[in-house]
């Protein structure tokens, strides 16, 4: 796996926002970031973060505040102890790290309004991703906004999902951007991610973004991609410099 300086300081600026939510302190927070590792380039815990911080724009005329809290709760455990390779079984040693993890949580934080069913679910489904045989809607809701990061801002995938993804998968980013597999994946998200509606509406842009992925030179990616790789730079520090490049 290539080296990858982790996103520190982004990270800081994702607690701070979440610690405001009401619904976790900053210290609960850090207690369960001791499950992830730094050097995970992508299953880490601002990735954990930043789909906590989705859960929460779920609408609450739909999902009441119970669903919105163990929804909440699951996305911040359920990448726990990923070691950033699929060869150990990651995704079930997160599952079973994820469980364990809630339960010494809520015994030391007395932390209430969970409903472990909805918790148990939701993790699972973003284990086994399949549409087809889930029927589950929490498990197919947490799935989708496990992949979620697709479907924000242009700047904002590259930043959060496609760098980083492509640095833990132990490719090049010349041979990433010319894996034709990679984009299939892309295009069968078209048909296969973000199936609820309250998906939609909170990610109106990912088929613009599959697009404009497809359509932007490797040597503008590879620009983009060096700035990221090689700083301990926040995402508004990213944008503003795709913002520079004139993409």
């Amino acid at each position: 796996m290539s080296e990858v300086i982790y996103k520190s300081r982004e990270e800081e600026i994702l607690i701070i926002s979440l610690s405001k939510s009401q619904l976790i302190s900053r210290e609960q927070l850090l207690e369960i970031k001791k499950l992830y590792s730094e050097k995970v380039p992508y299953h880490n815990f601002l990735h954990a973060l930043k789909i906590a911080q989705w859960v929460l724009k779920l609408p609450r005329d739909i999902y009441n505040i119970i669903e919105i809290q163990s929804l909440f709760i699951s996305a911040l455990f359920h990448d726990a102890g990923h070691t950033g390779t699929a060869e150990d079984l990651d995704e079930f040693r997160s599952l079973d790290m994820a469980f364990q993890g809630i339960i010494d949580f809520e015994k030391k934080y007395d932390y209430a309004w969970i409903d472990y069913s909805i918790v148990r679910k939701s993790i699972i489904g973003t284990v086994f991703k399949n549409r087809a045989k889930n029927k589950d809607p929490y498990a197919i809701l947490l799935a989708d906004l496990d992949v979620s990061t697709i479907g924000m801002s242009f700047p904002e995938f590259l930043y959060y999902a496609d760098f980083p993804f492509s640095v833990e998968c132990w490719k090049k980013l010349e041979e990433w951007l010319s894996d034709l597999n990679y984009f299939k994946f892309l295009m069968w998200i078209d048909k296969n991610i973000f199936r609820t509606k309250q998906i939609w509406c909170i990610f109106p842009e990912y088929l613009r973004n599959i697009k404009k992925y497809t359509q932007t030179s490797s040597a503008d990616i590879s620009s983009l991609y060096d700035y990221w790789q090689n700083n301990d730079i926040t995402y508004e520090q990213f944008e503003k410099y795709y913002k520079n490049q004139g993409l």
